[in-house]
């Protein structure tokens, strides 16, 4: 039903494993009747574990001087008491660096214990052979943000990091994770589309078969600071869907390399197919303080706290936003969200609004999409926004 969930990633020997396959059958359930109250748990949880990265890259989201916080461990004991056991899969941090956040690696252990998979994205810097051990046994999908296919253009926007070194590491993951037999983790090179990179989405795609990983993502820059506007690529759009899209599916067919690309522009939201979106019954976030959050788009607005999460889960917020659904008319952050939208095929064209990627606001009747949803909202979130 989600399709960001794999359940055939599971160990099938794992003693919890029926346990979240019958919690995910009561979402999908749930889901599909459109109940406002849910007695299945998420199945899925992004919890945000730091903001601290080791990197300085000049089109981040957070400015380098305020990539500070960080979840208490503490946080770690209400995890897992109440949502591990039914949780299918855990992304650790949508902003900052995981391998960063100290208690990262008994994280890891917990998610084996629990027997939940981990959808991870990371720089790649500090993946090196004792930490990929730590993953090995968890891994699902490790995306490793991947911005230039040389080194001066890599080392340029992932500021701090050494193109060779970071190669080595997905190297050495690569070869690490075709061992593993309970399952078969995916690994994806992650690029965020400029106009100093763009030229090096097809030359990333062969690195990536090189360096032995199964996909490239690549989608476009949200512009965080009036600095870097001058890499959007919203101005040249059609120069992207006319020469480089075209020319990187071919070569991702030629080379066997999966791509997720950032769809060209047209059409209408009409040409898309219309659903609701399956997050409110399927997925959580946790921020670093441990607010519960309705996704990362979620407009400022705070669900509850990790230290009583079904209160949270079935509080007036969730229930706002799933009655707002049943009732065919979702509000708020949902109300033109493409989570709303599914494509037909993985790269037809897209009636995204351009204003949403520049800092201006989406426009009225405009369609927010970038993998679907926007870059993560730090409205009141953090003493600097």
């Amino acid at each position: 039903m989600d399709p960001y969930i794999a359940p055939e990633a599971l160990d099938a020997s794992h003693a919890l494993t029926p346990r979240k396959l019958d919690n995910l059958a009561r979402a999908d359930a749930a889901y599909l009747a459109r109940s406002i109250q849910l007695d299945a748990l998420p199945s899925k949880l992004t919890l945000q574990t730091t903001d601290v990265c080791n990197l300085d890259c000049p089109h981040c989201q957070i400015p380098q001087r305020h990539k500070k916080g960080s979840m208490d461990a503490g946080f770690l004991g209400p995890l897992a008491e109440t949502l591990l056991p039914d949780l299918i899969e855990l992304h650790p941090t949508n902003l900052g660096e995981p391998f960063a956040w100290p208690h990262f690696r008994r994280l890891c252990q917990l998610m084996e214990e629990f027997g939940v998979v981990l959808d991870l994205t990371t720089n790649g810097t500090l993946l090196d052979s004792n930490r990929v051990e730590w993953i090995a046994p968890i891994a699902r999908d490790v995306k490793i943000s991947f911005d230039g296919a040389t080194a001066p253009t890599f080392e340029r926007f992932r500021y701090g990091a050494r193109f060779d070194r970071v190669c080595e590491h997905v190297r050495g993951l690569t070869q690490r994770l075709q061992q593993v037999r309970t399952r078969r983790p995916e690994v994806s090179l992650q690029m965020t589309l400029m106009r100093d990179n763009i030229d090096e989405l097809v030359p990333l795609i062969r690195l990536a078969r090189e360096l032995g990983v199964d996909r490239v993502k690549a989608y476009h820059l949200f512009q965080p600071r009036p600095e870097v506007a001058e890499q959007t690529l919203m101005g040249e759009l059609e120069r992207y869907t006319v020469e480089i899209l075209p020319a990187a599916l071919q070569c991702g067919q030629e080379l066997g390399i999966d791509l997720q690309l950032a769809e060209p522009p047209g059409g209408s939201a009409d040409a898309l197919v219309s659903r609701d979106c399956f997050l409110p019954w399927h997925e959580s976030w946790v921020d670093i303080d441990g607010s519960i959050l309705v996704c990362h788009s979620h407009g400022g607005r705070i669900a509850g706290s990790l230290d009583d999460f079904q209160a949270a889960w079935n509080g007036p917020l969730y229930s706002a936003v799933r009655q707002g659904f049943a009732r065919g008319s979702p509000a708020g952050a949902c109300d033109g969200c493409g989570m709303n939208y599914a494509k037909r095929d993985e790269h037809e064209p897209v009636p995204f609004d351009p204003s949403g990627f520049t800092g201006q606001g989406t426009e009225a009747g405009g369609v927010r999409w970038s993998g679907r949803m926007r870059q993560f909202d730090l409205s009141g979130r953090r003493e600097w926004t």
